[in-house]
C-alpha cells in the first residue's frame, strides 16, 4: 500500500523511513541462496535471519514463518528468528500483539533456534515500557530484546524521529540527558543476564505482571521484576519458589520521581512477600 505499482519508489507521502519490502516467497529465496554465497567468501561463521517485521503478530500471520517451515531448505539455513516487537492492541492496519505463533511454528521444526526483538517501542518511556517487554518475553517467547535507539539525538531526524522514547538524548550543545525509559530499562537488564533463565510467573491481576530471572549456574543473583502499571497503588502478595536466598534487595523505578531508588530489603515469610507496588512502577527484587 505503500508503493507505486512500478516499484521504484517509495516516496509516496507515508513518511516512514524505509522503502522495501520482502514478501515472505522473497525472505525464503534469499534465505536459500544466500548461504552458499556466504560459505565461498569464508563466511562459515555469520548466520541468516529472516528479517524484520513490524510485529511478531505480522511475522506470524502474515505468512513468513509459514513459508520458511515450509521449505526445508530455508529453514536449515535460518540461524536466528528476528523480528520488531511494536505493541499495538487495537484493532486495525498497525494491530501488532506479542503472538508467539511464527515462533512456534518455526520452533516445531527447529526447536534450537533463538528469536531476538531487533527492536521495540519505549511506550512513554513508562511503566507500560516494562509491560511491553513482559509482552515480548512472556508472550511472544524471545531469547533477547533491543529496544529502539537507546541514544538518539533529534536534531539528525528529518522531520523529527516517529519513536522519540529512548534511553539518553543526545543535543547539539555536546550535552546529554539522562532519560526515566533508561531507568525502567535498567530495572529489566541488571535484573536478567547472559545465561540465565527465563522463569514461569503469572499474576491474577491485569494491571500486574512479572519478569522472573533464574541464575541457571551463573553467579548472577535470581530476580524478579513486578510492574504495576495501574493508576493506584496495589498490594501485591508474591510467592517464591525455587529460590537459592529468601532475602532481596529491592531497587524501584515509578513514573513520578523514583529512579531505580533502592529501597530496603525484602524477606520471604512461609514463601510469600508482601508489598505495596506503588502506582506506576517497576520494583526489582534480587535474592541475596
Amino acid at each position: 500500500m505503500r508503493w507505486p505499482a512500478d516499484g521504484k519508489s517509495g516516496n509516496i507521502g507515508t513518511g516512514h523511513d524505509y522503502n522495501l519490502f520482502w514478501p515472505p516467497e522473497q525472505v525464503v529465496d534469499f534465505l536459500k541462496f544466500m548461504r552458499p554465497m556466504l560459505d565461498k567468501e569464508g563466511l562459515e561463521d555469520v548466520g541468516l535471519t529472516c528479517g524484520e517485521c513490524s510485529n511478531w503478530y505480522r511475522f506470524g500471520t502474515w505468512g513468513y514463518a509459514y513459508a520458511i517451515a515450509e521449505n526445508q531448505h530455508a529453514l536449515r539455513n535460518l540461524a536466528l528468528i528476528t523480528s520488531h516487537g511494536f505493541y499495538s492492541g487495537i484493532y486495525g492496519i498497525w494491530f501488532g500483539e506479542h503472538s508467539s505463533v511464527g515462533n512456534d511454528i518455526l520452533r516445531s521444526a527447529k526447536p534450537q533456534l533463538h528469536a531476538w526483538v531487533t527492536s521495540t517501542g519505549w511506550s512513554k518511556m513508562d511503566a507500560d515500557f516494562v509491560k511491553e517487554m513482559h509482552g515480548n518475553i512472556y508472550s511472544a517467547k524471545v531469547n533477547s530484546i533491543t529496544p529502539w535507539a537507546c541514544v538518539q539525538r533529534p536534531e539528525k531526524w528529518v522531520g523529527g524521529d516517529p519513536n522519540p522514547g529512548t534511553a539518553f538524548r543526545v543535543f547539539e550543545d555536546g550535552t546529554y540527558k539522562v532519560q526515566r525509559g533508561y531507568y525502567y530499562y535498567k530495572q529489566l537488564c541488571r535484573a536478567g543476564q547472559p545465561g540465565m533463565a527465563v522463569v514461569k510467573t503469572y499474576a491474577m491481576d491485569s494491571e500486574v505482571a512479572l519478569v522472573g530471572f533464574a541464575r541457571n549456574g551463573t553467579k548472577n543473583p535470581s530476580a524478579f521484576v513486578l510492574v504495576n502499571i495501574g493508576k493506584k497503588d496495589k498490594k501485591v502478595r508474591v510467592k517464591v519458589s525455587g529460590c537459592e536466598s529468601n532475602v532481596f534487595d529491592v531497587f524501584r523505578t515509578t513514573d513520578a520521581k523514583e529512579r531505580y531508588k533502592y529501597v530496603g530489603k525484602l524477606r520471604l515469610e512461609n514463601d510469600f512477600i508482601e508489598y505495596l507496588a506503588p502506582a506506576r512502577s517497576a520494583t526489582t527484587f534480587f535474592a541475596k
